[in-house]
């Protein structure tokens, strides 16, 4: 229950994922992505490959209701949000967490 253990521990663990990627392995396992891992995709796919398995996805999901926001990463820049100017503020993921 100690907050800045479960901090470190979670920082150890994403450089156990990086270290994974660069050594040639992947993130993920049978498992999947979920929230744990979802902010570390970045590490593996390009933006290109992340848009377009976004768009994989909501050609399934169009209306988002399978795992909403456990699997692609929250935004991390601003020109993330200038996209929303070309879709109309029209966002594929509305429950995701923007900062």
């Amino acid at each position: 229950n100690n907050p800045e253990e479960l901090r470190r521990c979670e920082e150890f663990g994403a450089d156990i994922l990086r270290l994974c990627v660069r050594v040639g392995g992947v993130l993920t396992g049978e498992h999947g992505v979920g929230i744990e891992k979802r902010d570390l995709m970045g590490e593996q796919f390009t933006e290109i490959d992340l848009d377009q398995q976004m768009r994989v996805k909501c050609a399934f999901d169009p209306d988002h209701l399978l795992n909403p926001g456990k699997v692609f990463p929250k935004l991390r820049r601003c020109a993330e949000l200038g996209r929303l100017v070309v879709t109309q503020n029209k966002l594929p993921f509305p429950d995701i967490p923007r900062f």
